[in-house]
């Protein structure tokens, strides 16, 4: 049975896709955006996170840990992933379970047996399965099968994705999946490398193909001040789906700032501790713009 490293499976979803869903998160993503909201799925393997709010700073953790990762006082825990060689003591000596592997294997079946508890409400309400992360085709293999599955038992499926993959990986999915979810960082491709560490070129070029097959696809921008929301990203993103017959509908998502305590967890700090949250009316002059094109964009809070 093929199996994969999961980070989370969150039920009842309402914004990964139509309808009731429930999103099963893959680790693994070769892009390294500043904003992530899902640092934890960077890393194909299991990570340590500390629930800040339940630690009693006990100290239990810091006098077992064999490299000083942990240093706690009265008043504050401080867990430092770069010393952090995944021993696993501190986990044990945490009287309160304040500490946690993020990340586990599990099979297919295991994963279908968490998404079939809701297949009733997935019927009545259009929704389905999302695939997300992370990057799920990192895990080409484990996505596929879980697609394969959830396809088989007439769930519908959905997969967000960066489309940071070859075209083989996309065209051996796209059977399987009911809806493309697919991220836009930037248009420029070296800024987007200054923003995500990798260039966009394989992206846009997927994106193109994939419009121009015609898969069901939403393209997804989250939205960052003082990142990509300037002014560059939207003229190439208006050259970019102006050359379209039919442009695909464009999402874009508010920047929230939930990441830093994430961070925090995971023993790290936020690259950009000092940028504010989006503001839903600073997006309206982008959605006026791509109107003006016949783009149908929207905002998710």
């Amino acid at each position: 049975m093929i199996a994969g490293s999961v980070f989370d499976i969150q039920r009842f979803s309402l914004h990964d896709g139509p309808g009731i869903r429930t999103t099963v998160f893959l680790k693994g993503c070769p892009l390294r955006c500043n904003w992530c909201h899902n640092p934890e799925g960077w890393e194909r393997a299991p990570q340590l996170r500390l629930a800040v709010n339940s630690c009693t700073r006990c100290g239990h953790c810091s006098n077992m840990c064999l490299n000083d990762a942990h240093q706690v006082t009265p008043t504050e825990h401080r867990f430092y992933l770069d010393r952090c060689i995944r021993c696993g003591r501190c986990i044990d000596a945490c009287p309160v379970l304040a500490l946690e592997w993020v990340g586990k294997q599990m099979d297919v079946d295991a994963v279908m047996a968490v998404v079939r508890r809701d297949q009733p409400f997935y019927h009545t309400s259009g929704g389905g399965m999302t695939l997300s992360g992370g990057e799920p085709l990192a895990q080409t293999h484990f996505a596929l099968a879980l697609l394969q599955a959830a396809h088989s038992e007439g769930i519908s499926t959905a997969i967000e994705t960066t489309a940071c993959a070859s075209w083989e990986i996309l065209t051996l999915i796209q059977p399987y999946v009911d809806l493309f979810l697919v991220d836009i960082k930037h248009i420029n491709p070296e800024r987007h490398r200054e923003l995500t560490g990798i260039d966009n070129v394989l992206i846009l070029d997927n994106i193109t193909h994939m419009i121009e097959e015609g898969w069901p696809i939403i393209l997804r921008i989250p939205w960052v001040p003082s990142q990509n929301a300037e002014q560059g990203f939207l003229d190439g993103l208006i050259s970019f789906l102006s050359a379209f017959a039919t442009p695909p509908e464009v999402n874009f998502l508010l920047y929230h700032r939930l990441d830093r305590s994430k961070w925090q967890g995971l023993g790290g700090d936020s690259p950009m501790p000092d940028v504010a949250a989006a503001l839903e009316e600073e997006v309206a002059p982008w959605i006026s713009r791509l109107a003006e094109i016949g783009v149908d964009a929207t905002v998710s809070k």
